[in-house]
């Protein structure tokens, strides 16, 4: 009989304690839930406009020929003169990159056969230039395409070290997400108590000028007036986000 007791007891108190810790675990839950439940995020941008300090544009050489090789050959020996005349004006070869290079057959359609037959092919080199003195950068497009480059593309300014500017962006946004939160503070009677999360987003909106520039095969010379290129300057923009525990 008593050891009878002794059992009955020891399962009382363990329904008890499982009792206890349900409740303990939904207290706890219900507690979570209210804290997740008491936030507010507040969002703020900052932006700095600064003057680009790198120009860079895409020169292409397009040749076409009926044997491949040819065309290949002619293509090389203009774009090495492309090269040449831009390293003239001191930009270096680690600022030049060839981004391109394509080799396409070329058909034309024929009424009478009722079929396309080959004509020829076509060669296509691409490099990418970083020109790092901006007073040059009309000159070279002008002159590159004389020495055999004949599609422009691709030019824009953009600056070479933005993380000081980023860093000037984020303390303004910061700073205008704390305004928010201040402001809201006020007007909606609570107060912010701790900062749960923290995130932001910066970007380099960096000016892009349209400039293309093709040169027809019955142009043998190219102007001899460079372009007027304005440099302008770049957005730097930084956003923030934080979110409060408030009460």
């Amino acid at each position: 009989m008593e050891m009878f007791k002794n059992k009955f007891f020891q399962f009382l108190s363990l329904v008890l304690m499982i009792v206890v810790i349900v409740f303990l675990i939904a207290s706890i839950s219900e507690k979570t839930q209210f804290q997740e439940d008491n936030l507010v995020s507040v969002s703020g941008t900052g932006e700095v406009y600064v003057t680009p300090d790198i120009g860079s544009v895409s020169f292409s050489v397009v040749t076409e020929n009926r044997d491949v090789s040819v065309a290949s050959d002619e293509n090389a020996t203009k774009m090495n003169d492309v090269i040449e005349y831009i390293k003239s004006e001191s930009v270096e070869s680690k600022d030049i990159k060839t981004s391109g290079y394509n080799i396409s057959p070329r058909y034309e359609w024929n009424n009478d056969t009722g079929k396309r037959s080959l004509v020829g092919y076509e060669v296509t080199q691409t490099i990418s230039v970083k020109i790092r003195d901006l007073s040059k950068v009309g000159t070279i497009i002008s002159n590159a395409t004389s020495k055999g480059a004949n599609d422009v593309s691709s030019l824009s300014f953009v600056i070479d070290d933005d993380e000081e500017a980023k860093a000037q962006a984020k303390e303004l946004a910061i700073e205008n997400a704390k305004k928010k939160a201040e402001d809201l503070e006020k007007m909606l009677g609570i107060k912010m108590v701790r900062i749960v999360s923290y995130s932001e987003y910066s970007s380099d909106m960096l000016r892009a000028t349209s400039y293309d520039y093709a040169v027809n095969e019955s142009m043998k010379v190219a102007s001899s007036i460079a372009p007027t290129i304005e440099v302008g300057e770049n957005k730097v923009t930084s956003t923030v986000t934080i979110t409060y525990s408030i009460k």
